[in-house]
């Protein structure tokens, strides 16, 4: 069964090269070029692998990196190029480790309700709840309440991105300018941060860009038609997703499926995963429970 596999970040580089090195002896590792090429019907695919990953954190160019070129397995990565360009770190990066509780009630007073209501959610979900914009207020708000500074850079040079550009192993592709939920966006800021990523990040690497991968990736609670019609008109060839099923020829060319690989995840768990494949969405019931569920009842809440 043909399959595409998500990482993000991985900081322990011996879990990766076992990892990789597993993978790589049950399928057969394929680039995006033989993916574009078997869903133009050019070629067919047995028991096949791409690796995908997102973001372009400095674990990529640290620990993924080497793992790859050591086995030779070729893989897409996809990264905002605003966050390479002005050296900043992406919004959930900055997150990490602030106090919920104070988080939450700046959003509370914000948005003019009540603080308990927040009691049962994570802060992430919260967040995913609202335009991408209002997130970055919410977090200067709270920089400004409790005298925190912006986190040191967390991703990748722009050189080490043109380096791994020119490898030939890796083709790097498109995860929008500012990682929103693209469904919170209006028209208009869709289309930046669709349109501008792939001009930016085409002018960064100096040659056309195309590949992409939706920021949380879920259609229709995620992106729409909306955003695959941005992205058809900008000659993407292959868009991704991220429902966990095996990949094949019927797949919608805007949503590939991809199966998400947990930092550190344990092999066995893994490979049940990877045994399981289409049946693993239905295994999570992603549409009705989790992250989904509570982002719509927090819509809700906040009458978004």
């Amino acid at each position: 069964m043909n399959k595409i596999l998500n990482f993000h970040l991985v900081d322990n580089l011996e879990w990766f090269d076992k990892t990789i090195s597993m993978i790589k002896s049950r399928y057969n590792m394929v680039g995006i070029d033989t993916l574009i090429d078997y869903y133009d019907g050019n070629i067919d695919l047995k028991n096949a692998c791409h690796i995908t990953i997102d973001d372009g954190d400095q674990t990529f160019y640290q620990n993924i990196y080497p793992i790859l070129k050591k086995y030779q397995v070729p893989a897409s990565i996809y990264v905002s190029p605003k966050i390479f360009k002005e050296h900043i770190n992406y919004w959930f990066q900055e997150v990490e480790g602030y106090d919920e509780k104070i988080l939450k009630q700046i959003i509370a007073t914000d948005t003019n309700t009540n603080l308990k209501d927040f009691d049962h959610y994570n802060i992430f979900t919260i967040l995913k709840t609202f335009r991408v914009e209002k997130i970055h207020q919410f977090l200067e708000l709270y920089r400004k309440e409790t005298n925190t500074a912006l986190k040191p850079y967390q991703n990748m040079s722009i050189d080490e991105l043109i380096q791994v550009d020119q490898s030939g192993l890796i083709a790097i592709g498109v995860h929008t300018m500012n990682h929103p939920i693209l469904m919170n966006e209006t028209d208009e800021s869709s289309a930046f941060e669709i349109n501008s990523s792939i001009t930016e990040l085409a002018e960064l690497l100096g040659h056309p860009v195309k590949c992409f991968s939706y920021p949380n990736g879920i259609y229709n609670y995620d992106f729409s038609e909306r955003e695959e019609n941005l992205l058809l008109k900008n000659n993407v060839k292959i868009t991704f997703s991220t429902v966990a099923k095996n990949f094949k020829k019927s797949d919608h060319i805007m949503r590939i499926p991809r199966i998400g690989i947990s930092n550190n995840e344990k092999l066995l768990f893994l490979k049940i995963k990877l045994f399981l494949g289409s049946f693993w969405d239905s295994l999570k019931k992603i549409k009705t429970t989790g992250e989904y569920k509570q982002r719509l009842e927090l819509q809700r809440i906040f009458n978004v």
